[in-house]
């Protein structure tokens, strides 16, 4: 049996670590400078945590893509009508908790909040899975042989020391990562451990000031260099579980990741803001309201706008919500999918309805 003194994670500082630190340094000026009014910031929120849930999920081989998980969020609590489906609303769930937690200071990142997080991913899993309790045997992954499970509490509690006493003096990128491989080093679940790790990850930075506004889809960036995810977890831990295993390599990869995502939010925010200043200064003149403004604007985030969506955006009733969105059709800001319930709007190409005013 294993003692309970605080985890000591070893690794080394590169210089490659040390540069992927300051670019990642870099994005997070870049994005805390850009001015996003509070109900832009929501609705890009909204698509991140839709990212993060479908990305996970299809790292560990769900089949639903982004599109499909925005539509099961979007939808009213009902059965889910695959395993897919429910593991997703359970990613969505456990995002939600995630996001909350971390505007919760006086709440420990602690043994409780990680075993939550798995209960969460896992909520539907057959009971012998145990969700959120240590396992009570052995398991493998990929080849990877984790602890004994007795020793898995003991593990635990000496992770939870580390993220509560020592882990604030290194920088979030640094801790958040070291904390991810050592949840996967220790597998301490049944099943979710990947999850976990990587909910954990992103509850350590949005706790750190390196939060991007809870905009980063660490999640979505790993799922498009999966191979090298896997590769970077294995050069780490090897084949079994040892005390002391070299961080360095994972720390490599978990930072070049970090830049990677951070990069994308910052070319998908500034476009956003672009396309956004210049909407709702074309809007008006145009004679669109303020709210059919607003409305256009969450249809060019998201790619589409129901009657629903408009409602919940603008807090117009249904009648008006129909009177809004059938007048931008007709003006030519919004193309029509499907019929009555089922109908979709679609946004024009901002530079098309440019060109149309032009000639008007």
């Amino acid at each position: 049996m294993m003692n309970d003194s605080i985890f000591s994670p070893n690794y080394t500082i590169t210089s490659r670590i040390q540069a992927q630190i300051e670019e990642f340094e870099r994005n997070h000026w870049l994005i805390e400078n850009l001015l996003l009014m509070p109900q832009h910031e929501e609705w890009l929120h909204r698509d991140v945590r839709v990212s993060r849930a479908a990305s996970t999920t299809s790292i560990e081989g769900s089949a639903l893509d982004e599109a499909a998980v925005g539509r099961l969020a979007a939808r009213a609590v009902g059965k889910a009508a695959s395993e897919d489906e429910q593991d997703n609303i359970n990613a969505l769930q456990a995002y939600e908790f995630i996001d909350f937690l971390s505007g919760q200071a006086d709440i420990p990142v602690d043994e409780l909040v990680i075993r939550q997080l798995n209960r969460y991913f896992m909520a539907t899993a057959t009971p012998t899975l145990t969700p959120g309790s240590y396992r009570k045997g052995q398991n493998s992954v990929g080849g990877y042989e984790p602890p004994d499970q007795g020793d898995v509490p003991s593990l635990m509690r000496s992770f939870a020391l580390w993220l509560r006493e020592e882990g604030d003096a290194l920088h979030p990128a640094i801790k958040s990562g070291l904390a991810h491989l050592h949840l996967l080093a220790v597998h301490p679940f049944w099943d979710g451990n990947g999850r976990t790790s990587r909910g954990l990850e992103t509850l350590l930075l949005q706790r750190s000031s390196f939060g991007f506004k809870k905009l980063l889809s660490l999640e979505a960036a790993l799922l498009r260099i999966k191979d090298e995810y896997f590769s970077a977890i294995s050069l780490s831990l090897g084949n079994k579980f040892h005390d002391g295993y070299d961080a360095t390599p994972w720390l490599e990869f978990s930072t070049s990741a970090l830049v990677v995502c951070s990069n994308t939010l910052v070319e998908h925010t500034t476009a956003w803001h672009g396309k956004m200043r210049e909407l709702y200064s074309i809007g008006p003149e145009a004679g669109l309201s303020s709210r059919q403004t607003d409305g256009l604007m969450y249809a060019n985030q998201t790619g589409q706008i129901t009657r629903a969506g408009y409602m919940e955006v603008t807090g117009v009733s249904m009648a008006t919500a129909s009177r809004d969105l059938a007048d931008l059709a007709a003006k030519g800001w919004l193309t029509i999918e499907g019929k009555t319930r089922d109908r979709v709007y679609r946004p024009v190409p901002l530079e098309e309805v440019k060109g149309n005013l032009i000639r008007a």
